[in-house]
């Protein structure tokens, strides 16, 4: 009986995600993020897609935004620096339909090619759950609307689905990889406050008079950083301090001739298995009288990490966040905590020096933690043990207090898998690939049954001896040179990137004017009196709509102020009140005579009302 039940939840599991994520459809989405309730609400659907990226990622179980927070208040940065973004972005008006419901087009547009101006409210914690909706930070300034995976062929809504594309592939979620896409996003981070430094420094006889864009740039800064803590964050929790078989890359799996999604996900439903299935089955409302407590996440008595310098702590991971203890109050998992905490804040604390403190001083950390290289081996380093591993090689669930354990060799779990694959994976499976895949979850078993006997403190399991799964490496050996991935989030500068990758020059000016007022010193050094005067003969043109005019207004406003000199010419202007691109370009100029406020006085350039 229990092991039908147990079939009968299982056919609606879903690969491994890490600490949990959420996104919520909120009516309100312009407020800041701690002011929406932390329960109740709906769940965003579709779940995937454009709609994700229109929405609020706040709620009862964003584990992941939760820890940024933690972090931001640990490091000794000011409230402020949580602040919600509204970026004002310029797009077409391009009708986009998803799932009955008809939407704009998110995807920012040429300046001077504006229709629509569409505000992006987000908070940088929250975007320490990007990678478990967006393949990276451009996938969601262009609004989810395109499929990163290369030679897929699936819409938006389908290539941001979980369960069958985004999971299997993310193995860059788990150990080692997950440091490799840390380093990467912790460096862009550095490299942009930098950047913001620079502005600060070229800003600094305009006496305050543009900190807007100081904290633009700032937010931005911390935004990178916040994608890359996801997995920082992924690294400490324990379901993921293993190297799961697979590339973030779909064309690395074995394709045998056919889709390679049929073996990459059936390769991601048996990693989350080992990982812990609490966050799918608990959910589910026939198992309200039970207790999911699956190893690895689930707290066991055996399930333990070993560091580097050889220490050994037990360890909890996602849906279980509310057991990690606060800093130094001690308990079962205070060490887990401490390294967490520390490999993050030093992280944040460096981003945000970097940058130059533009949202108020920063303070100092809290007590107890250590300055350590966030993207080193003491942050990354960390493994499973041999005899944890044995644990994980099970679904464990409590049923009237009593301890049920089904092993993942078992016949019910060789035919449950491959049936869920089929089901909500959406591949075939046929009888060949299935009897592959049992004798390979028996060959699992059995090697992590003997390395657990043998050496159950040792951590070769979670190392890759493993082995090869269904054809597909362990990740660790994917991790090493060339590109992360294919989809990742080009080098700066933006928007002119160095990167030669096929699609990187497209996503940096996206990401540039997305984040536009970030990027101002870009933008300056970009523009030119052709430019701006075509964006003055679009906001003035009255054969456009209502609402495109507006919008061109709007776009030929905002950067209009930033060239505007108040008075007639260059021999008759303001010299006390310069405009934002005299200190970041020198010009070139336009000329407006007062008497107005300049935002005003860029409005009236334009034609607008």
């Amino acid at each position: 009986m229990r092991k039908l039940l147990l079939s009968s939840v299982l056919l609606l599991s879903l690969p491994a995600s890490a600490w949990e994520s959420v996104c919520y459809e909120q009516k309100d989405p312009s407020k800041e993020a701690g002011d929406y309730p932390r329960t109740g609400g709906s769940y965003c659907s579709p779940a995937a897609g454009p709609n994700t990226a229109r929405q609020r990622w706040v709620g009862e179980l964003d584990e992941h935004r939760q820890l940024w927070e933690l972090t931001r208040e640990k490091a000794g940065l000011p409230g402020e620096a949580s602040a919600t973004l509204h970026l004002r972005v310029f797009t077409s008006s391009t009708p986009l339909n998803v799932d009955g419901q008809q939407l704009t087009s998110l995807l920012p547009v040429p300046f001077a090619e504006t229709a629509r101006v569409q505000t992006r409210a987000i908070s940088p914690g929250e975007l320490a759950q990007l990678p478990d909706f967006s393949y990276a930070l451009w996938d969601w300034a262009t609004g989810h609307e395109t499929c990163p995976l290369q030679g897929v062929g699936a819409d938006a809504v389908q290539c941001h689905d979980f369960a069958t594309h985004m999971g299997p592939v993310n193995s860059n979620h788990f150990l080692p990889q997950a440091g490799r896409f840390y380093a990467h996003y912790h460096g862009l981070a550095l490299a942009r406050a930098k950047e913001c430094k620079a502005t600060k420094d070229s800003l600094g006889a305009a006496g305050g008079r543009y900190a807007d864009y100081l904290r633009a740039c700032e937010s931005e800064a911390l935004s990178l950083e916040a994608v890359g803590h996801h997995y920082l964050q992924d690294a400490w929790s324990m379901g993921h301090m293993w190297q799961r078989w697979g590339s973030p890359e779909l064309a690395d799996f074995p394709s045998e001739g056919n889709d390679p999604r049929d073996r990459a996900v059936l390769i991601a439903l048996a990693s989350g298995l080992l990982h812990g299935a609490r966050g799918v089955l608990q959910k589910l409302p026939e198992w309200t009288s039970y207790d999911v407590n699956d190893a690895l996440c689930a707290p066991h008595d055996s399930v333990e990490f070993i560091t580097p310098s050889g220490e050994r702590y037990p360890a909890i991971g996602d849906d279980y966040l509310g057991l990690l203890p606060q800093l130094g109050q001690g308990g079962t998992y205070a060490p887990q905590t401490e390294r967490l905490l520390s490999c993050a804040v030093s992280g944040m604390r460096e981003v945000y020096a970097a940058a130059g403190e533009n949202h108020g001083a920063l303070g100092p950390p809290a007590e107890g933690l250590r300055t350590l290289d966030p993207s080193g081996p003491e942050c990354f380093g960390q493994r499973a043990t041999n005899r944890a591993m044995q644990e994980a090689a099970a679904v464990q669930f409590r049923f009237v207090k009593q301890q049920v354990t089904l092993e993942l060799d078992s016949r019910v779990v060789g035919w449950i898998v491959p049936t869920v694959a089929h089901e909500s994976g959406e591949v075939p499976v046929p009888a060949r690939l299935k009897n592959e895949f049992r004798v390979e979850m028996q060959r699992i078993v059995s090697l992590t049954r003997l390395l657990a006997k043998e050496r159950p403190e040792g951590t070769e399991l979670a190392d890759g001896r493993f082995g090869s799964f269904l054809g597909a490496r362990p990740n660790g050996e994917y991790a090493g040179g060339g590109a992360l991935a294919s989809y990742a989030d080009p080098g700066l500068p933006w928007p002119s990137t160095p990167d030669a990758v096929p699609g990187a020059g497209e996503r940096a000016l996206a990401l540039a004017r997305v984040f536009h007022q970030g990027h101002a010193g870009d933008w300056c050094r970009s523009s030119s009196t052709d430019g701006l005067e075509a964006l003055r003969a679009r906001a003035s043109d009255v054969a456009l709509d209502d609402t495109t005019r507006a919008a061109a207004c709007e776009v030929c406003s905002e950067f209009a102020f930033r060239h505007l000199r108040v008075g007639t010419g260059p021999a008759s202007y303001d010299t006390s009140s310069e405009p934002l691109c005299h200190f970041l370009s020198a010009g070139p100029y336009l000329y407006q005579p007062g008497p107005g406020a300049p935002d005003a006085l860029a409005r009236a350039w334009c034609g607008c009302p």
